[in-house]
């Protein structure tokens, strides 16, 4: 609660400058995106997180609530900011850099654009029907582009993680995977559900908080949240 009303009152100090300097709209969003970004930094190092049980070195965390936070409020552009900024502090001080900040960017990255190809597709129909096709959007791009980046990293630069994550298959469900092509299809499976587990984890309470800043919206320099103006546009006929 404390930190909300922190971010709160940092976020309304931004508004108010850029609106006293129109030039300087532009580096006011870019500052709005690095306070998410480096909100979202900083809770990944809480400890909040949790393992994937059937692939134990995925882990869940809540460090991507921030910038679906600041897509959902403040739209597509800000959203991305927020995701580069926490990916450059990560490629500076977190584990496993480079590949590590890669993964996560790329993870964070195709929701929001599978959140912007579903607003183009579902503006003007709600609220409920919007949040729905963007968590589904969200996932599918997620889960795609995911998919491919692991098969790189397990084919090519990592094959160790395919031999530990089939281990780990067959020990937590009781598979039998004796083939390499089996091994990288149920690894890439399981890889899949839990990227698209990952989404309503994070865009559940992104969704929640986003509703509560809404009364708000207009002292951080918009009319309402970004969502709500895409769910409530008028349809071209």
């Amino acid at each position: 609660m404390i930190l909300s009303h922190v971010l709160l009152l940092m976020l309304y100090k931004m508004s108010r400058y850029g609106a006293h300097r129109g030039a300087l709209l532009k580096s006011r969003d870019f500052m709005i995106g690095a306070v998410f970004g480096g909100l979202a930094f900083t809770m990944g190092f809480l400890p909040l997180s949790f393992m994937f049980p059937p692939l134990p070195y995925l882990k869940f965390d809540f460090a991507e609530i921030p910038s679906f936070i600041a897509m959902l409020m403040f739209g597509p552009a800000i959203g991305f900011i927020s995701a580069t900024s926490h990916f450059i502090a990560l490629l500076m001080f977190g584990e496993w850099s480079p590949v590590g900040p890669i993964m996560k960017y790329l993870a964070v990255s195709s929701s929001l654009l599978g959140f912007w190809m579903a607003a183009r597709l579902t503006d003007g129909r709600g609220i409920r029907v919007c949040s729905l096709s963007l968590a589904l959007f969200g996932a599918a791009v997620r889960v795609v582009l995911l998919g491919l980046a692991n098969y790189v990293l397990l084919t090519v630069l990592f094959p160790f993680f395919l031999d530990f994550g089939a281990q780990s298959l067959a020990s937590v469900m009781g598979l039998t995977i004796p083939t390499f092509e089996e091994k990288l299809f149920f690894v890439l499976l399981f890889t899949g559900f839990y990227n698209a587990l990952h989404i309503p984890l994070s865009m559940i309470p992104a969704l929640l908080i986003t509703r509560s800043l809404a009364p708000v919206s207009p002292l951080l320099g918009s009319s309402s949240p970004w969502i709500t103006t895409v769910a409530q546009a008028k349809r071209n006929k």
